[in-house]
């Protein structure tokens, strides 16, 4: 058996082939010159490539979370730009996904940022995820720069993937999504990886999503990343207001009135 055949054995037997034709085992039979053939089904690689980026998925808090859940209201937000910047958010997250497909044709993602923590950018990008995982049954996967990076480096003198591996899988993973660009520290190899990644994806039917605490052009980056993303995803501008402090601060102010009510 050879090396690629051990490791399709070894991905679940269980997982569904997205294009209906191999039952999850990666080789689809067909009549060859009146002989029945194995032949590799499309599943193949994407599934290879989830393998080896398994560590890249969403993370707890948001699995299950869809672009309605994405709030653009006074209750989330106190001032009235913030509001309409995260109904821009939402608006361009349910068009993106309605279009996905021409927007893979034209290789774009998208590029949500906003200086202020807390803001929602990771639970847009997460929904969007999310939602082409049931609609079009993408392969997606999630992580922030900084873990990407990380998971990277420990490839170096590691036997069981090595380093061109992970690199190769997340240049090719249909979607990729990329949280917290540029707050990772910048280590000597960080352009280097980065640029690799990005600019074979530019050249590849894939699209990548970023979040990042600042705009394209400050990010931390050499300038043939920034050119990359600029070119490879649509920047869209977030709220620079916390939506997890105002809704903290409401639940706080809830719990003690209620103490202060209570008998005892």
């Amino acid at each position: 058996m050879t090396e690629s055949s051990e490791k399709l054995k070894s991905l679940s037997s269980q997982e569904k082939c997205p294009y209906d034709r191999c039952n999850g085992s990666g080789l689809e039979f067909t009549e060859v010159n009146g002989r029945q053939a194995a032949i590799e089904c499309e599943c193949r690689e994407e599934k290879l490539l989830s393998k080896k980026l398994e560590f890249a998925t969403i993370i707890d808090e948001f699995q299950g979370t869809v672009i309605s859940d994405y709030k653009a209201d006074s209750n989330h937000y106190e001032k009235e730009k913030s509001i309409m910047r995260a109904k821009m958010c939402k608006k361009s997250a349910q068009s993106y996904v309605s279009r996905f497909e021409e927007m893979k044709r034209k290789k774009k993602g998208l590029y949500f940022y906003s200086k202020t923590p807390g803001s929602g950018k990771t639970m847009i990008i997460s929904a969007i995820g999310n939602e082409l995982v049931q609609e079009y049954k993408a392969t997606v996967k999630f992580a922030t720069a900084g873990d990407l990076l990380n998971a990277i480096r420990s490839t170096y003198g590691n036997s069981d993937i090595n380093t061109h591996e992970l690199i190769d899988a997340a240049r090719k993973v249909e979607v990729l999504i990329l949280d917290d660009m540029g707050q990772q520290s910048i280590k000597s190899d960080t352009n280097d990886h980065l640029f690799d990644i990005l600019n074979h994806r530019i050249n590849r039917d894939t699209v990548t999503i970023f979040s990042s605490n600042c705009k394209i052009e400050d990010l931390p980056y050499n300038f043939r990343i920034r050119d990359r993303i600029t070119k490879m995803a649509i920047p869209i501008e977030a709220p620079n207001e916390s939506v997890r402090k105002n809704l903290a601060q409401q639940e706080n102010d809830e719990l003690l009135r209620d103490l202060l009510v209570s008998k005892g």
